[in-house]
């Protein structure tokens, strides 16, 4: 990495040709900033093992409307909480009663009740996470736990006993009150130690994940889909590594975090060839190796990072057509099938692939019109990579036409129908949802209004773990002036006729508003994780004015301006993403340095 900073400065003010970094050194670095990537997103990123054997109270004890079970502590303990371990969707009712009495048959009246628990679906969504309930610092030798056996039928994994100490308390006994189970009630208790405390997302599904990665494995079961409200391919990714690595969250997250990973090579590459500067292609990559969003996205196991991902390759071989298209015509339509191809995978994700789709078209007509080509050109190309995306959307049905009793490719049509009509209607509220126009500032004047998105929250020992979802401040508030001015730029080359060649400037500006302003006509609740496919563009904004700084008649002044605002971005962003690590990342910090870094009144997590 030093070395490329070497070089980057021997090289300013030379012939282009020798400013550029030799192939090796490319590799080294990019290499380095992936690695770099992989290493921080890996960490924490989630357990390999969760509780697997499951205790259910409908199927433990026969014809009973409440079913007692109590846990021996073995001696009075200093307790003040439990964690259970919810491993499906459905309903988990209790009342948590306590004793501290020797006798192995406690009279009624020495039980006291230390809390009531009900995990409702009906009014949260829960899977394969853990639940906690609090009840205060109390000393007991037993708890009981009595399950409403006519409504509590949820999967419990794992019950956890937290003493005053925030250590685990061990379980000696589970009695079970004279009922003979048909379930071994040991399943509550035979995995204490594939958790360890505290209990952060590393542990757990959070926030979507509980609709995406519950649908991959039931994708992997032929189950009937839970989420249908987008197409299945960012699921079958997730079932992917589930079938690799296992019903964990490692294996839930994993191929998240190699998608973000790829897409550092592939922006040095896109930047590079944009800007004929392998110093603007280290810079680019620089950056969104330290973006915010692109890190804590990756390591969330829904949809929005593999929308990014093929979003990129789908953008860096639409330039790579455009730009190729007159001196390799064969290659350039090989680039353009792919470019449609990828779309196909993007919109097999979500629908807002659209979007981006629409501005490569519209990239290409300006194209056509400047070189006075017919409006339509490669038609042959565009049809057959429409094709072949056709394919590729119909192809991630395939599970779920044989899912349940199995399904026709009509009930996949009648599908689209309903999922337009979901998203055309639907009118449900959120505290962290935010209007499009306030995404990259990530600030709305309303109090009210939260843009950044908080995801998760957990507290314990003093230590506050917690995700948001936001921009990186120096990339996203310095990308504003940049795409701003570059607007400008284009206006006053098109008043002015200078004749000057807007391509890479329209492909940075036409993008990223194709892929934000139509946000204004969607009625539907909206959150600032939409935003993702833009913020390649946002660097590449950024990037622009360093490059075409670079670019300047060499003096000794200019050089050192350069090299200044060259590392003076870099480090001020690498610099935020250590400061905003911990509440990007779920990693436990006290309370009072998370809340330091509420710089403005919307952000909350």
């Amino acid at each position: 990495m030093f070395s490329v900073f070497v070089l980057a400065y021997k090289s300013t003010g030379t012939t282009e040709k020798k400013m550029k970094i030799k192939g090796t050194w490319e590799l080294v670095a990019i290499s380095a900033l992936t690695i770099f990537f992989l290493l921080f997103a890996v960490f924490n990123l989630g357990a390999v093992t969760m509780p697997s054997s499951c205790w259910q109270p409908t199927k433990a004890a026969p014809n009973v409307e409440e079913l007692p079970m109590v846990f021996d502590l073995g001696s009075d303990q200093q307790v003040k909480s439990v964690y259970v371990f919810l491993r499906d969707a459905k309903r988990t009712k209790f009342v948590l009663y306590g004793c501290s009495v020797a006798d192995v048959e406690p009279r009624t009246e020495d039980w006291r009740i230390l809390a009531s628990y009900d995990k409702d679906p009906a009014n949260s969504v829960h899977f394969c996470n853990w639940g906690k309930q609090d009840f205060g610092a109390t000393s007991v030798r037993r708890l009981k736990f009595v399950f409403d056996a006519n409504v509590s039928d949820g999967k419990i994994g794992e019950i956890l006993v937290i003493s005053t100490n925030n250590t685990l308390v061990e379980v000696v006994g589970v009695e079970t009150g004279g009922y003979k189970m048909l379930e071994d009630p040991a399943r509550l208790v035979d995995e204490q130690y594939s958790v360890k405390l505290p209990l952060t997302q590393k542990y757990s599904a959070y926030f979507d994940e509980m609709y995406f990665m519950r649908t991959a494995e039931e994708h992997l079961n032929f189950v009937e889909p839970y989420e249908w409200t987008h197409p299945p391919l960012g699921k079958l990714i997730i079932a992917s590594g589930i079938l690799t690595f296992g019903m964990n969250p490692f294996g839930w997250r994993i191929f998240g975090v190699l998608a973000a990973a790829s897409m550092i090579p592939i922006l040095f590459l896109l930047t590079k060839r944009m800007f004929r500067s392998a110093l603007a292609g280290f810079f680019a990559a620089f950056l969104l190796t330290f973006e915010f969003m692109h890190f804590s996205l990756a390591r969330l196991a829904t949809g929005e990072i593999y929308i990014a991902l093929f979003s990129l390759l789908m953008f860096y071989f639409a330039f790579d057509y455009l730009s190729s298209r007159d001196v390799a015509k064969k290659r350039a339509q090989t680039s353009l099938f792919l470019s449609i191809v990828f779309f196909g995978c993007c919109v097999a994700v979500k629908w807002i692939a659209v979007f981006g789709l629409a501005a490569i078209l519209i990239l290409i007509l300006i194209s056509n019109l400047r070189d006075k080509k017919p409006i339509i050109t490669d038609y042959k190309t565009v049809l057959a990579g429409l094709f072949v995306a056709a394919a590729i959307y119909i192809a991630a049905y395939i599970p779920a036409l044989f899912a349940g009793e199995g399904h026709g490719l009509m009930d996949i049509f009648k599908l689209q129908i309903y999922m337009f009509g979901y998203h055309s209607g639907i009118d449900a509220t959120h505290p962290f949802s935010s209007p499009w126009w306030c995404w990259p500032l990530m600030f709305n004047p309303d109090p009210q209004v939260h843009v950044p998105l908080w995801m998760y929250s957990n507290t314990f020992d003093g230590t506050v773990s917690s995700i948001v979802l936001m921009g990186n401040p120096i990339i996203w508030w310095c990308s504003i002036p940049a795409l701003i001015l570059i607007a400008v730029r284009v206006l006053i080359t098109k008043f002015k006729k200078t004749g000057r060649d807007c391509s890479v400037e329209l492909f940075i500006l036409i993008p990223f508003l194709l892929q934000w302003i139509p946000f204004l006509f969607i009625s539907r609740i909206l959150f600032i994780y939409h935003f993702m496919p833009n913020v390649p563009f946002m660097i590449l904004a950024i990037t622009y004015w360093i490059n075409e700084l670079h670019m300047r008649p060499t003096t000794r002044k200019s050089t050192a301006l350069f090299v200044i605002l060259y590392l003076l971005v870099l480090v001020s962003a690498a610099a935020l993403f250590f400061l905003f690590y911990p509440v990007i990342s779920g990693y436990p910090v006290t309370y009072e340095y998370k809340e330091s870094l509420k710089w403005l009144s919307g952000w909350s997590f």
